[in-house]
């Protein structure tokens, strides 16, 4: 029987790696810097290395508690792909009292009505 395998990050080195899932008490490290991986799900694509925005941007989700795992009806649903995406979330959230992690996997945001 074959193990499902999912990606684990290393942020600071901008390197993904496939591993088999462990349990949720699991450190992994990452075989270059003996760091700490993160766990970022099934469905995660690495960006390209040389791409340090798509790395900063995929830094703000993991770090917001936002991976890339698969549900019963496909992939992990939207998630943002740049900065801006991101700024624009994180206001909204600030502005909303909505939790940041829910913000941030929005597709649209509502915009707001002023008067006048």
């Amino acid at each position: 029987m074959a193990y499902t395998k999912t990606s684990y990050v290393c942020l600071p080195c901008r390197a993904s790696y496939k591993q088999p899932y462990g349990r949720p008490g699991d450190e992994r490290r990452c075989p270059r810097c003996a760091g700490t991986l993160i766990h970022a799900g099934s469905a995660f694509a690495a960006p390209p290395r040389r791409d340090t925005a798509a790395w900063r941007t995929l830094t703000l989700l993991l770090h917001a508690g936002i991976g890339f795992h698969k549900s019963c009806c496909g992939g992990p649903g939207y998630r943002p792909r740049t900065r801006h995406e991101v700024r624009e979330r994180i206001l909204f959230a600030r502005r909303s009292g909505e939790p940041r992690a829910r913000a941030l996997s929005r597709r649209e945001i509502p915009w707001e009505r002023t008067a006048g």
